[in-house]
């Protein structure tokens, strides 16, 4: 089919008039035959370095903001304000609506994929369209399709998705938003109903150089096309409100806030958690207002659900959620995963910082005297986390095994190397294989202790030498135990 018609009112000449055209994109790599490449400014280059390699794929045509010094074989259209039209082109191209969708948006350092997985579970608990974008791939309702990889991908792959759906009816959108796609501007003017920030730690730093920098990127989900203002979990941000900039704060002051501890906060609620029994939440909540139990294991995943509650609460009624029974509570795999076995208890995760961390192990530690880990610490990326990771490990766990976490193009031995910087490891296993590493910790569980395993949660390749290896952390444990899981 050629939809050369579909983007015809934005080309104000002839030029295309002999195209035709099947597929749009701003990546050369994704190229097809009779593609029309959009050429735009990217992180560190602009498209039009990549014309040759798109033309070389067989694109038809190319739209651009900048006129081009050297001829080009095929018709090229100058766009002046192509950003301020793309996000119109792109829905006009795949024959969406914007109406037809309900966007909301999770940022945070810890808690994207669960608060937004969950929210997306939520509305299909009530039997409505929902689409969720992120970390664990894209969910079209209970269907699972492979994405590029990013956590959050860019407006043309959104748009894929969006067209996938092949939605005709109100859709509701959950999408992590990274620091990444936040620092980049990558969504445009997606125009979100609703967001929220679950917290700040310091993370990604390799990127981002400064912790401030890290902090502005966050609190730029605030400066998104939003319909209401942004909801941010205040009890985690607490600690670090001495320290904002007065533009940082002017940022929060925009903002609405969710708390267990501000009375002035619109989403309140209080939590009496229970470990190992159903935690009873209050929710005081502008359109709802009601008591539920909640098992999930873990205190800062039900801190997730609750913050999935507040997304979705213009959406939803308390006569909604009480009738759900808790159906719709369903984790990500890898997150907080809990495996049962007769020997004990294994706790799979994808934390992988410092922080992330504490926050499983400091709080494992209340109800079990001994933690084995299983981690490793990921090649190529910010080496300032490398040692407090393995601090904070020695700090709680009795028995620690050091592995592979995607080494990439680093040496396991200079990872492992980092991390023992200033630390105390001489009870740790340096083992590099990741899977005999988990063989070798298996024998030391017992019904009275857990064993962890984290920083690959639901990741189902480890990446070494450039080359992705297949490897589950789940499945390598029900490899070697058999037939012996619950």
């Amino acid at each position: 089919m050629n939809k050369l018609s579909l983007i015809k009112p934005f080309i104000k000449t002839n030029v295309f008039d002999k195209c035709v055209i099947s597929s749009i994109t701003d990546d050369s790599r994704d190229v097809q035959k009779n593609s029309l490449f959009v050429a735009r400014q990217g992180i560190a280059s602009h498209g039009k370095d990549f014309v040759k390699d798109a033309i070389r794929r067989g694109a038809s045509c190319i739209i651009s903001d900048q006129n081009f010094e050297d001829r080009i074989e095929i018709p090229i259209y100058c766009l002046n304000n192509l950003e301020d039209q793309i996000l119109e082109i792109l829905f006009r191209f795949h024959e969406l609506s914007v109406d037809n969708f309900v966007f909301h948006g999770v940022t945070g350092t810890n808690g994207k994929t669960t608060t937004a997985f969950m929210a997306h579970n939520i509305i299909r608990g009530l039997e409505r369209p929902s689409i969720y974008i992120g970390t664990l791939g894209a969910f079209i309702n209970d269907d699972l399709i492979q994405t590029k990889g990013n956590t959050t991908p860019g407006i043309f792959e959104i748009l894929q998705i969006l067209q996938a759906s092949k939605a005709k009816q109100k859709t509701y959108v959950f999408l992590e938003i990274s620091s990444h796609a936040l620092e980049q501007k990558r969504l445009g003017s997606l125009p979100f109903f609703q967001t929220i920030l679950l917290n700040i730690q310091s993370d990604h730093l390799d990127y981002h150089k400064t912790y401030k920098n890290y902090i502005d990127a966050k609190l730029s989900i605030t400066e998104l096309n939003n319909k209401h203002p942004t909801i941010i979990f205040f009890d985690k941000i607490q600690d670090l409100l001495d320290s904002l900039s007065s533009s940082q704060k002017k940022q929060l002051s925009t903002s609405t806030f969710l708390s267990a501890n501000s009375s002035s906060a619109m989403f309140k609620y209080s939590l009496n958690y229970k470990p190992h029994e159903p935690s009873k939440i209050n929710l005081d909540f502008p359109k709802i207002t009601l008591s539920i139990y909640c098992s999930l294991f873990l205190k800062f995943n039900i801190e997730n659900y609750i913050s999935a509650i507040a997304l979705i609460s213009k959406h939803i009624s308390s006569t909604n959620l009480n009738a759900l029974n808790n159906t719709s509570i369903k984790l990500p795999q890898g997150r907080g995963e809990l495996l049962k076995l007769k020997q004990g208890k294994i706790l799979i995760d994808f934390a992988h910082d410092h922080l992330s961390i504490f926050n499983i192990l400091s709080e494992l530690a209340n109800s079990y005297n001994e933690i084995i880990v299983v981690f490793g610490c990921g090649g190529d990326r910010d080496k300032s986390k490398r040692p407090k990771m393995m601090r904070v490990v020695q700090d709680f766990a009795s028995k620690i095994f050091f592995t592979s976490d995607n080494n990439r193009y680093e040496s396991f031995s200079s990872i492992a190397s980092d991390a023992m910087q200033g630390n105390d490891h001489s009870g740790a296993e340096i083992i590099e294989d990741r899977q005999e590493a988990i063989r070798s910790a298996l024998p030391h569980l017992n019904n009275e202790n857990i064993l962890v395993i984290l920083g690959k949660g639901h990741e189902t390749d480890i990446e070494i030498l450039g080359k992705k290896v297949p490897f589950n952390d789940k499945d390598c444990v029900l490899k070697i135990m058999g037939d012996e899981i619950n």
